[in-house]
């Protein structure tokens, strides 16, 4: 085989690699059934939300009712006896704004000796044109699933509070404003566990969490068995000021907690499309196992204990290893960079070179961000209630996209300069993104910190033409593994954001598009600054 061939058919292959690497958090698994009666099991959950998901159930109507009765029978069916907080609101789905009376449905399992109730929570109300299986019926399965199986195990150390809330659509959370407000159990939680669903597939991922930072996120890694986290996620929530679910009004009064979703196939969202039948049962099975698993580890802490205050940068890799620091690192990470990159361009001095690859990588960014911001508005006028794969088809088209822009201005900056692109040039541009985050968004930072670090190491040594083709494999395989690993989460995840959504227009942001349009450009200029070029006329 020929050194070109060699190189071209590695090159690939290294990429295939890292693209799985990529895509392993983002797709969920279920594990073979466990005779175990105390792990969670997907059969159980679906049939409680067969059970539940049969109608609407806005508020006040005679569906809500019905979900309500139907949860308490579970309730009693498992040995536990049922509470009910009654409370009367405006009808919001009603022109006459008429007062109805919506209820709380809770229950309490014991701990040994609690020092802080655990609160595992979900609305079972829904908007009036949907069947909620996902949003939030599975909820209701998880929490009814899991207090069968902690009851079945060892008991806890910390109370547990199942709490199915009424009237969390629309968006004043009528139920957990009430219980914050009145019920005597809310000065009891320690700790809070929200579930939720914007989809009907993908990751559970922490959406929203309140408290220590490095803590909880700790706490989340060691306490479940399938964790998917991403501090990008999280601060972004915080910029928009929360999560607007059941759980800001528990982060709002200072409950430390977490906010879980998933979120794939979003154009389903307040539609009658959200049925049993479109329930993920990878998805659910994840969202159950984490949240029971969650529940345990934390019920049996002493949630008493004062814990240092401190805001840590996390992120998921592989199934499933959560990668964490302190936030201070944020700033070090970058100034070491930067001695990195000065390093090599001054050893380098393309000075020319650098900037005409800076400026072009900016461009090519700026260009696919405004052109997807278009296209996508057109797709979505003639296609928004599209299913899930129609939907990765069109995250390929932008793709294919993207990489056609990055050839046409590459050709066409050659053939009027005499030069191509430089590495440097493009790696600097993802230098300056992760220092204005560090300074502004730290959660954010490490998607642009890591690649540009690693993308100045890579340009140590020898020049690219001049490098043994061992070496110019390696750097190839750091590089794109490592862009690869901790962009592909962040486009698939900007990309759901910016999901069409017939059923609740108000969440729908179609602009979002240019975020994941622009990561794509940035991530194939990067990978194409650092490809393996193939060394003609020589033979291994």
């Amino acid at each position: 085989m020929t050194a070109s061939r060699f190189s071209i058919v590695a090159s690939w292959l290294i990429l295939l690699v890292a693209m799985a690497a990529s895509l392993a958090p983002l797709i969920p698994r279920v594990p073979p059934a466990s005779p175990d009666e105390t792990a969670f099991s997907i059969d159980n959950a679906l049939v409680q939300i067969d059970r539940i998901a049969q109608e609407p159930r806005p508020i006040g109507s005679p569906g809500n009712e019905r979900g309500r009765d139907e949860i308490a029978a579970q309730l009693r069916a498992l040995g536990l006896e049922p509470e009910f907080q009654a409370f009367k609101v405006r009808n919001y789905f009603s022109p006459r704004g008429e007062l109805i009376e919506l209820m709380n449905v809770l229950a309490r399992i014991p701990g040994t000796a609690s020092t802080g109730a655990v609160a595992l929570m979900g609305h079972y109300d829904t908007v009036l044109d949907t069947l909620g299986a996902n949003d939030d019926a599975g909820a209701v399965a998880i929490l009814l699933e899991a207090a069968r199986a902690i009851l079945a195990g060892p008991p806890l150390r910390n109370d547990v509070i199942l709490l199915f809330t009424d009237g969390e659509e629309p968006v004043p959370r009528f139920g957990s404003s009430a219980f914050a407000g009145s019920h005597p159990w809310f000065s009891d939680i320690g700790f809070v566990i929200n579930l939720e669903a914007i989809g009907s597939s993908g990751p559970s991922i922490v959406i929203d969490m309140n408290g220590p930072g490095r803590w909880l996120i700790d706490q989340y890694a060691r306490g479940t068995p399938y964790p998917v986290a991403f501090s990008f996620v999280t601060a972004i929530t915080e910029l928009i000021g929360g999560s607007n679910t059941d759980f800001s009004t528990f982060r709002d009064d200072g409950v430390s907690g977490f906010d879980l979703a998933y979120l794939t196939g979003s154009p389903i969202y307040h539609t009658m499309a959200d049925s049993p039948e479109n329930v993920g049962a990878r998805s659910l099975h994840q969202q159950g196992a984490n949240a029971l698993a969650l529940a345990r580890h934390i019920g049996n802490l002493d949630l008493g204990l004062a814990r240092e205050d401190a805001e840590a940068v996390f992120f998921t890799i592989g199934r499933y290893l959560v990668i964490r620091y302190p936030s201070s690192w944020t700033l070090p990470l970058m100034l070491l960079t930067a001695g990195v990159l000065i390093a090599t361009a001054w050893r380098q001095r393309g000075w020319l070179r650098m900037l005409l690859s800076f400026g072009t990588t900016i461009a090519i960014a700026a260009v696919s961000a405004v052109a997807a911001v278009g296209i996508w508005t057109l797709i979505v006028g003639w296609r928004s209630s599209m299913g899930i794969f129609e939907g990765y088809l069109y995250l390929a088209g932008f793709v294919a996209l993207n990489a056609g822009i990055g050839a046409v201005v590459a050709r066409v900056t050659r053939r009027r300069t005499g030069t191509g692109s430089d590495a440097i040039g493009c790696v600097t541009v993802w230098w300056l993104l992760g220092l204005f985050l560090a300074i502004a968004v730290p959660g954010m930072s490490y998607l642009f910190a890591w690649p540009a670090l690693v993308g100045g190491l890579a340009l140590q040594g020898r020049s690219p033409e001049k490098a043994r083709l061992g070496w110019r494999l390696a750097r190839w395989a750091l590089v794109s593994v490592t862009v690869l690993v901790l962009l592909v989460p962040a486009v698939d995840l900007f990309y759901q954001f910016a999901q069409p959504r017939p059923g609740n227009l108000d969440s729908q942001i179609l602009a979002v598009i240019a975020i994941p349009a622009m990561l794509l450009a940035l991530v194939i200029e990067l990978l194409r600054a650092f490809r393996v070029r193939p060394l003609r006329n020589r033979t291994l």
